[in-house]
């Protein structure tokens, strides 16, 4: 989501505490907003896409298909994209997420594994 999509949202919920308020009397509601985090997909999008670009030939090495697909990303990657520290979304194996039902098969965890031992030998080639 975009910074100016983020703004609307929050703009939005500015105008239903103006009209609770007005509908149901001063106080009735209240919201104090804080930013928790952001998309980092525009911190990766803006001179970052090596980053991407070595974690797909980290995975194809690993024998692994890369499927990029831009997402939010977590509370973690987020914030330290947000602070100067591109951190873009790596598989982990994992199904069903966040889910009664969530697992990681061993074989996606030692292809996940493979994976960041590949990244972190090109990395240092590059450094």
């Amino acid at each position: 989501m975009s910074f100016g999509v983020f703004e609307q949202r929050k703009a939005l919920l500015r105008q239903m505490v103006a009209f609770f308020n007005e509908k149901y009397g001063a106080g009735t509601v209240e919201v104090t907003p804080h930013d928790v985090y952001y998309n980092m997909l525009e911190k990766i999008q803006d001179g970052h896409m090596d980053i991407v670009d070595l974690a797909k030939e980290a995975m194809q090495a690993a024998g692994v298909t890369p499927r990029i697909s831009p997402i939010r990303g977590g509370t973690d990657g987020a914030q330290l994209s947000f602070r100067g520290l591109p951190c873009p979304n790596l598989f982990t194996g994992d199904t069903n997420f966040h889910g009664r039902y969530e697992y990681l098969p061993i074989p996606s965890l030692e292809k996940a594994c493979e994976t960041v031992i590949e990244i972190a030998k090109r990395a240092s080639q590059h450094s």
